[in-house]
């Protein structure tokens, strides 16, 4: 008897993505999730002395990206790991360290385009505000970091009038760096009240400002629609559904699993993952050699641990869409609510293996999970995934999976409600096989 509902896992999503406008705020969620299921927190800092099978571990890497692992009763080096890796950004609007240009009465706030955005999907439309800011702390040089999130309409983008641009629904193209800036507030003497603002949500002076990473946010919360309630209307289902997912089935199989196990959400995928917290980065591998020393592994066992695993690239695929069917591939359609689905690339963009699809069709067939398969059209190109890289730095087979979705990379996306539930069933299984 399953211990979550669908309507569990569709509840705790929204709850998920609206508590995690940014990879700050999804860190400590996911930190949250992991310490209720029991889970003891380590440091990179520090050494692990002991590490015991069954139980729960995690770590975070400076504040964005997050790792958790369980050794299981079963020794890696027999049947080694199975690895999740997902990642917590998004394409979204980030504010520049100086920013707040008041043009004309009105302060307007300087941001950068992080990531690809459809641009046209954040005008006319309650804005908020989300990150991290860091301050100085005590009478030294001490400093502290503190998440913040407005949450609620604060900025507006407003598109101009049809009557001033009457090529409007012709042709959308706009200046990101004069156009895409967020109307934050009116002051008629010139002022600027950006960094005052900034403060008092960090609870601090103004002058004890030093930095900040904020992210320009959807301020309307998730919801489901359609006559049902079988669609999900939220920001950032890619990748916040995955990520939630996937921690979501590590868990539940923790309990159950004699694998070992591990989850990790990255962050900076969408700009390309080469930094310390992105998949790029020795997170992955650093990790597995920490804990295999740990546990005394020598290099013959370490290489025979990494032969054994599997590698599960988990990101958001694109549903088909039936208003434009020259977008998709005709012999592989992708529906909302129809389970994970399976991504090919001969290219290798996705990792692609005919024994790892293998594998995924079987453990699905054996929870009774409905699956797909998705391809790209020869004519377009597709995107791109954490998931190769990673496989071939460890050497390990892996596949590309993600539930699928319309509007991916706008600021609102548009899923089916019931993917969620079939994608924890997959991650637990997968987690305990």
């Amino acid at each position: 008897m399953k211990r979550y509902t669908a309507q569990d896992e569709i509840k705790g999503l929204m709850e998920f993505i609206d508590g995690a406008p940014t990879p700050y705020h999804g860190v400590e969620r996911l930190s949250a999730m992991l310490e209720d299921a029991g889970a003891v927190r380590l440091s990179e800092e520090e050494r692990w002395d002991s590490l015991y099978p069954g139980m729960l571990y995690y770590f975070v890497r400076n504040e964005s990206c997050i790792v958790a692992f369980r050794l299981g009763s079963r020794a890696p080096e027999k049947d080694g790991w199975r690895i999740t890796l997902s990642h917590l950004d998004y394409p979204c609007l980030r504010i520049r360290p100086h920013t707040g240009s008041n043009t004309e009465s009105y302060e307007r706030l300087s941001a950068e385009v992080y990531g690809g955005i459809i641009n046209h999907s954040w005008f006319d439309r309650p804005l908020s505000l989300a990150g991290r800011v860091y301050t100085r702390s005590g009478s030294g040089n001490g400093m502290k970091g503190v998440n913040i999130n407005a949450a609620r309409p604060l900025l507006q983008i407003p598109e101009l009038a049809l009557h001033m641009n009457h090529g409007a629904n012709d042709n959308f193209k706009i200046n990101t760096q004069t156009e895409l800036l967020p109307f934050f507030s009116q002051d008629f003497d010139g002022g600027n009240s950006f960094t005052a603002f900034i403060a008092s949500e960090a609870g601090v002076e103004e002058d004890e400002l030093l930095s900040y990473d904020l992210s320009v946010v959807e301020a309307a919360p998730s919801c489901t629609l359609g006559e049902s309630g079988e669609f999900l209307s939220a920001p950032h289902l890619d990748n916040g559904e995955m990520v939630y997912s996937s921690f979501r089935g590590f868990i539940e199989a923790s309990e159950i699993s004699e694998v070992c196990s591990m989850v990790i959400a990255f962050d900076h995928e969408e700009v390309g993952s080469t930094s310390d917290r992105g998949a790029r980065s020795d997170l992955l591998t650093s990790t597995l050699r920490r804990i295999h020393d740990n546990i005394g592994l020598d290099e013959e066992d370490r290489r025979r641990a990494l032969s054994q695993s599997i590698v599960c690239s988990a990101d958001m695929a694109h549903a088909s869409h039936p208003a434009y069917p020259a977008t998709y591939e005709p012999g592989h359609k992708v529906y909302l609510n129809k389970g994970p689905v399976l991504k090919h690339s001969f290219s290798q963009t996705y990792i692609e293996s005919p024994r790892a699809a293998a594998y995924f069709k079987l453990l699905c067939e054996e929870h009774q999970i409905p699956y797909q398969e998705f391809v790209n059209r020869n004519d377009l190109r597709g995107g791109s995934t954490v998931g190769p890289a990673s496989a071939a730095a460890l050497g390990a087979l892996g596949f590309d999976m993600g539930n699928a979705i319309f509007s991916m990379h706008s600021v609102r996306e548009f899923g089916g409600a019931m993917d969620v539930f079939y994608s924890t069933e997959f991650f637990e299984a997968f987690n305990s096989r």
